[in-house]
Formats: structure tokens, sequence, C-alpha cells
């Protein structure tokens, strides 16, 4: 499954914002603290960083999404995940 890329806490007056920007397409590698998604709110612009270096397996607020703090943004997978689940699958 990954971890998540959650919102952090971004300080007073920033209840929710909205997702303007994916920097990273589902599939691609980032290291940790690429920017990986840019927020906006009125007069302002955040951006997220990835938490750990991986794979971006899944996107789940879309743009034009308005977010909360703590909101699971998307997940990342990192290699080793992915070459465990890669041996454990069957073989026909």
């Amino acid at each position: 499954m990954g971890s998540p890329i959650r919102l952090p806490e971004i300080g007073a007056g920033h209840a929710s914002l909205s997702v303007s920007c994916w920097l990273v397409d589902i599939g691609e590698l980032v290291d940790r603290g690429d920017r990986v998604v840019e927020l906006v709110t009125v007069g302002s612009t955040f951006d997220v960083s990835a938490p750990l270096a991986g794979r971006l397996t899944r996107i789940d607020k879309p743009l034009d999404t308005t977010v909360a703090v703590g909101d699971i943004l998307g997940f990342i997978e990192t290699e080793t995940e992915t070459e465990t689940e890669t041996e454990t699958e069957p073989v026909s």
C-alpha cells in the first residue's frame, strides 16, 4: 500500500486549501523532500514534499479538491515494498 502523503499543519488561518497541481505523475520516482503537490488558498501557495523516497502510486485528492490539515493526498511506495509484493505474487 505504501506510505501516505498527508497535508501537514501549515499555520493558523489556513484550515482548508485546494489542490492546484500535482508536480509528479503516478509511477514517477521521488526523493525524500521533493515537491509532489502544490496547494493554494486565498493569497498563498504551499508545496507538500515527499515524506520518503519511492514511487508515487496513488493520488487521492485530484485537482481542485478542497483539503484540510491531516488529509491523505496520495501514497508513495518504497522500492523495497514493490520488490516484496513482486516476490510474493504466485507464479503460474
